[in-house]
């Protein structure tokens, strides 16, 4: 398979114009192998499963992303929350305590700005 294919399924990668300097098409996985971004988005969907570990989205209107846009969470509940310390990410205002369910049904608590990239950690015992 060549460079510009999914190491995982196949799927071309999209081709750009010289000089283009957007997103590049694919991602990266151990042994530098290139999957395309709908692979990427699966392989984290089922990384939600270890829930013994903190996880990495991104915060959108209502869900928890992927950085490529996929979703992960739906958040169920957001309430302002005060930020401490002076931040450059992060405003004063747009600072929220976050709970939201992912795909699986397992619920996630994490604190964080919209289109920001958050940190949740899992609830035990289910809702909270």
């Amino acid at each position: 398979m060549s460079k510009t294919n999914c190491s995982l399924c196949g799927a071309a990668f999209p081709v750009h114009p010289p000089g283009y300097s957007g997103a590049s098409g694919y991602a990266v996985i151990p042994g530098n192998r290139r999957i395309c971004y709908p692979c990427a988005d699966k392989r984290q969907i089922e990384a939600l499963k270890d829930r013994s570990k903190p996880f990495v989205g991104y915060v959108g209107k209502g869900v928890i992303t992927t950085w490529t846009g996929g979703k992960l969470m739906t958040i169920t509940r957001s309430t302002a929350c005060e930020l401490t310390r002076q931040s450059f990410w992060h405003s004063r205002k747009g600072y929220m305590s976050i709970h939201a369910v992912d795909v699986h049904g397992g619920h996630w608590t994490g604190r964080g700005s919209e289109s920001i990239a958050i940190r949740l950690r899992p609830v035990k015992g289910g809702a909270q």
